[in-house]
């Protein structure tokens, strides 16, 4: 047998005419196609899915997109500079469009969106990291300065989302779960190699041991400033996570027909006492913030315990401190969040299995496969000693004093290929609270079912501004107050065309003319506010009963003028 037979090689004569077997090369070329195919398919479907996703923005969605970025860029350059808020903003449209990818119907689109979601993630990290060291380092501009680079990216995600129509429809929820499974995908990655070593193992088990510690001392007996916010998250949690089982849980089923009304009844009072206890939470949770900030008994944000009890009149503040740090009432709050995800859970899971199993299992699976892939491809890449070397002084500086000496021990003894593939977890995680924190603030209905992206996106722009009128700049807030308007009233518009005339229709003159005369009503507004600032700082003060009453004239007409040019 030749060489021809056995490799399909040949040689060419000199006029160019092939003399052999052609299998092989036949093979190779139809193995290189066939790779191609997949390829082209895979990406095709990929941006057909975005295109059918987004479909064609109306003129006011581009409007509403470029408003945004542009008043990020501006005031984010004012209160954390040019080149962290251009990060920023465009970790927000990155973790739009992998948010898109991870809540497609289609499989292959989802596994496409855990191959994104794993550098996105590293991309959303990188400004959240540094809100997070500002906020933990840093005095209250520290915190001002962290709250805007979180305001940023969810302005430019939200903005970036504008025309999706499963915006406000659990479509972030779909993302988010998904970004959860891309994470496991990922966990999986570092659990692998650990797991052949009886070393690793040991530490491994050790480390999660003590972290558990941890995060009980955290949830059950804290102290100190975490007190008050933990005990308010343990409420926001259990409300939510309470208010989805009881929705999602058939429980008149379990009853004789006779009495399925009246436990009917009982679900919707629970319900409703679980959006009290959601709503009261969210408010306590701002107001221990935001307290230090305007009352000087209190000493640095958030609210302490001990303060609590100095500062608030007895018997009320004894009796607060004593709620929010009593382990027993933490427990049974944890116990039932517990119930209610184990619940809602098994409901979920029989609905998987009554709509076919196979399909579900793969829009699954397709994150998992394509978030670990990605991984184990990145931290193969940077696994060598001299990035090694750096990631470990950089964990250890990060963790000495603050982490257990045994995951200390655990990261020192890990190969390097795990060592990343953890950073990157960690770096997912906060692209999953990202979206939590928008599927949590929907689930609350802190954003409505219409124009969600656009009242998000108002909503950041607004805390933009609270940020600038803490720190002093009393008329750039004012501008960019009448921007967070500007950008709720074109976004709403915008949904509303969507909706009733459909995306066909011919209305980008209609949306034009209201994009300007929104526009122009907000900066007559902004501008007439600021006059009537600076005039009311110069002047002397109003002791007149007459000119009080123009002040006060001059102030209700400009509220009822904001109201009628806004949302005419």
């Amino acid at each position: 047998m030749t060489n021809d037979a056995l490799t399909g090689t040949g040689h060419r004569d000199e006029n160019g005419d092939f003399h052999g077997d052609e299998s092989g090369t036949t093979r190779t070329r139809s193995t290189r196609t066939v790779a191609l195919e997949t390829a082209r398919y895979t990406l095709e479907s990929a941006v057909g899915g975005v295109r059918r996703t987004l479909r064609r923005p109306t003129a006011s969605d581009i409007a509403m997109l470029c408003c945004t970025l542009a008043i990020g860029v501006a005031v984010g350059t004012t209160l954390v500079g040019g080149r962290l808020a251009a990060l920023a903003m465009g970790a927000g449209l990155a973790a739009a469009l992998t948010t898109v990818f991870l809540a497609s119907e289609r499989p292959l689109v989802r596994g496409l969106g855990g191959v994104v979601a794993v550098p996105v993630a590293v991309l959303v990290s990188s400004p959240l990291l540094l809100a997070g060291v500002l906020v933990l380092t840093s005095s209250s501009v520290g915190m001002i300065a962290g709250g805007s680079v979180w305001a940023l990216v969810v302005a430019s995600f939200a903005a970036g989302l504008v025309s999706w129509q499963q915006f406000g429809r659990g479509g972030v929820r779909r993302g988010s779960t998904g970004t959860m499974l891309a994470t496991s995908g990922v966990v999986a990655v570092v659990v692998l190699p650990i797991l052949p070593r009886a070393d690793l193992r040991d530490r491994a088990v050790a480390a999660a041991a003590d972290v558990l510690g941890v995060i009980r001392d955290v949830v059950i007996t804290p102290e100190g400033s975490i007190a008050v916010v933990s005990f308010t998250g343990l409420v926001l949690v259990a409300a939510v996570l309470s208010s989805r089982a009881l929705a999602a849980v058939p429980a008149e089923r379990f009853v004789p027909p006779d009495r399925r009304d009246a436990l009917a009844a009982a679900v919707d009072g629970l319900r409703r006492g679980c959006s009290l206890a959601i709503r009261a939470a969210i408010v306590l949770t701002v107001a221990a913030v935001a307290a230090p900030l305007v009352v000087e008994q209190f000493g640095t944000p958030p609210v302490r315990p001990a303060e609590l009890r100095a500062v608030v009149p007895a018997p009320a503040g004894d009796g607060l401190a004593t709620l929010v740090t009593t382990p027993g009432i933490r427990s049974a709050m944890v116990a039932l969040a517990a119930l209610a995800l184990g619940l809602a859970s098994l409901e979920r899971l029989r609905g998987i299995l009554g709509r076919g199993p196979a399909v579900v299992v793969a829009r699954l699976v397709a994150p998992m496969v394509g978030g670990g892939l990605v991984a184990l491809v990145l931290a193969t890449a940077l696994a060598d000693p001299a990035a090694e070397a750096d990631l470990r002084g950089v964990l250890q500086t990060a963790l000495a004093g603050r982490a257990p000496p045994s995951v200390l021990e655990f990261l020192t003894s890990v190969p390097p290929l795990v060592l990343v593939a953890g950073v990157l977890v960690l770096a997912l995680s906060s692209l999953s609270s990202l979206l939590w924190t928008v599927t949590t603030l929907r689930a609350v209905r802190l954003l409505p079912g219409r124009a969600t992206g656009a009242a998000l996106a108002a909503g950041a722009v607004f805390a933009l501004a609270v940020g600038l009128a803490i720190d002093g700049r009393l008329e750039p807030a004012l501008w960019t107050t009448a921007g967070a308007f500007v950008l709720w009233d074109i976004g709403e518009y915008a949904d509303g065309i969507r909706t009733e005339l459909g995306r066909d229709a011919a209305t980008m003159r209609a949306e034009l003319v209201h994009v300007g005369g929104t526009i122009l009503a907000g900066g007559v507004v902004a501008g007439g506010t600021i006059g009537l600032y600076r005039w009311s700082a110069a002047a002397p003060s109003v002791t007149q009963p007459a000119l009080a009453a123009v002040s006060v004239g001059t102030g209700l007409f400009a509220v009822v003028l904001v109201a009628w040019t806004l949302r005419g």
